[in-house]
């Protein structure tokens, strides 16, 4: 087989796979398969040869993103009309890679921009949290934090300090209480639909390896943001202050005390790193 030949083999078989329908019932394509693959020794046509491996693709792939997805698929209204949308993603956006970890990775940024789905925020926010407890999942683990380094820290080093934050810290704004629904689901309840209401969440993996979601206030969701775009601490909490009106960051510090040893109980924090002068 040539190369010519062989690309042409290789289109041939994406756009086999990918269709919803039997290879068969599209005349251009089942000509297509009678030209560049060769019938079975057992008597499997070219069509039927190549639906094999299309039955296969979603009878692999759509229950795989239903598994990861279970807040998506109940929003936008159960299985039946998940796989609607777990068809027209994969035809539009068929996977890239062998890690089905990774399939769902275009999902939420589909459901935001094709019709029906568009729009429709509640099924943009159940996309965004399922797809954050599958990076949560999948993030790279780190030494656990350790306190000692507080103990030599002086006081005037601590506006100066990178706070590292976990690398499976998930943290989110959404326009429905998600991860309740999303938990909801989980324990195998039949929840009603969530009225809209801002929630800030943190999706995030402990240290004994199971997911969890957590809502906080607005002011933590933008200072722990901050902390993990690099910040430093004092210039994260000025800023947090000034955006919510609260004056200076003195005033914010009991409340950032508060947060700072929740945030280390829960293992977010790994890390605090202090300028090397100190």
């Amino acid at each position: 087989m040539d190369d010519g030949s062989l690309g042409a083999l290789q289109r041939l078989v994406v756009t086999a796979v990918t269709r919803g329908v039997p290879v068969g019932d599209d005349v251009g394509l089942a000509a297509d398969a009678d030209r560049l693959v060769t019938p079975s020794h057992r008597g499997m046509s070219p069509a039927a040869r190549l639906d094999v491996y299309r039955e296969q693709f979603w009878l692999r792939h759509v229950p795989s993103l239903e598994e990861d997805f279970p807040t998506l698929s109940w929003a936008v209204g159960g299985p039946s009309r998940f796989r609607d949308l777990a068809v027209d993603y994969l035809s539009t956006c068929p996977p890239r890679t062998w890690d089905l970890q990774r399939l769902g990775e275009g999902l939420p940024a589909h459901v935001d921009a094709r019709a029906p789905w568009n729009g429709d925020r509640l099924a943009s926010d159940a996309a965004r949290i399922d797809w954050a407890f599958m990076e949560a999942f999948d993030a790279a683990d780190v030494p656990p934090f350790d306190p000692r380094v507080l103990s030599a820290a002086p006081e005037d080093a601590w506006p100066l300090a990178t706070i590292v934050i976990h690398p499976s810290v998930r943290a989110m704004a959404f326009a429905h209480p998600v991860h309740e629904l999303r938990q909801a689901l989980k324990d195998g309840s039949d929840p009603r639909l969530p009225a809209a209401a801002r929630t800030n969440v943190v999706v995030w993996r402990d240290a004994t390896c199971h997911l969890r979601s957590r809502a906080i206030e607005a002011d933590a969701l933008a200072l722990l943001t901050a902390l993990a775009e690099g910040a430093p601490l004092g210039q994260a909490c000025d800023a947090v202050a000034r955006a919510s009106g609260a004056g200076d960051a003195s005033e914010l510090a009991p409340r950032v005390s508060s947060w700072f040893r929740s945030w280390t109980e829960d293992g977010w924090v790994c890390a605090v790193r202090f300028p090397p002068h100190y």
